[in-house]
């Protein structure tokens, strides 16, 4: 008589359902869609009942590049985003399907998870510091906390888009190419990264530069804090996926946005 091999027959369990799901790419996507959404409506409100154009500087710097290129219209970076994604969902080979509902529960609740240490940090910071830049400025004025939180839902896309998904995918394959091995490759990726991440809040002439000797004090161990949170943001992207990256990033700058809002830091 022929044995049935239970181990044979038993489907993954629901944890390890739950893992691969919420890292694919289309479902990274999928998660993130809301925030592109409320991102983007965000600056439209923004723009036609404030009368501000404020907007994550990696968007505009992805539309500027397209421009170039030629390729113009509306929402180019987002178009963008949404033909990289497809395109890798593709290559993974796995199903397109729409995953379970708990997923998306438990998405969330992971991603506010993962934004607690780098909001913990954040808070060391301002406590050893008295100062945290919470809010950028445009031409000498401060954003609204309406503003902010538009601009915390894109920076959360944005942002992991670029330099998780991109540079360090970029880096790595260079670094792969150049003979580095597999694990070195990928710390070195995930270095590089985190500096031009911490970088590209302090650039020359903003409103948080790093060379302004007037705030050194201030502005370098916030550039510390920011390598710091690029490094845990590239291996929750390597470890979890873009989705659960994105809203851990995303959970940390609402979290910032709102304790200003509700807590500010000078009542404290």
């Amino acid at each position: 008589m022929e044995v049935l091999d239970l181990e044979d027959t038993r489907g993954p369990g629901a944890y390890q359902s739950y893992m691969e799901a919420s890292s694919a790419p289309l479902t990274g996507f999928l998660f993130a869609l809301p925030l592109f959404i409320v991102y983007h409506a965000g600056l439209w409100w923004l723009n036609t009942f404030a009368g501000l154009r404020w907007a994550n500087a990696i968007d505009i710097a992805i539309g500027d590049a397209l421009g170039r290129l030629g390729m113009a219209g509306p929402l180019l970076s987002f178009v963008l985003v949404v033909i990289i994604f497809l395109v890798m969902h593709a290559m993974t080979g796995r199903p397109w399907h729409w995953p379970p509902a708990y997923t998306w529960l438990l998405m969330i609740l992971e991603s506010l998870v993962m934004a607690l240490p780098v909001f913990l940090l954040s808070r060391l910071v301002v406590r050893l510091l008295t100062y945290l830049p919470l809010s950028a400025t445009n031409g000498g004025g401060e954003i609204s906390w309406r503003a902010n939180l538009a601009l915390s839902c894109g920076a959360g896309v944005y942002e992991e888009f670029f330099f998780r998904l991109l540079i360090m995918g970029i880096l790595t394959a260079l670094l792969g190419g150049l003979g580095m091995r597999s694990g070195w490759k990928f710390v070195v990726a995930a270095v590089l990264q985190a500096v031009l991440f911490a970088a590209s809040h302090h650039l020359p002439g903003g409103p948080e530069e790093i060379l302004s000797l007037a705030h050194a004090r201030e502005r370098i161990p916030v550039f510390a804090f920011r390598f710091m949170a690029g490094i845990y943001f590239a291996f929750l992207y390597m470890e979890r996926g873009f989705g659960i990256a994105t809203g851990a990033h995303a959970g940390y700058d609402l979290m910032v946005v709102l304790l200003e809002v509700f807590a500010p830091l000078d009542a404290a």
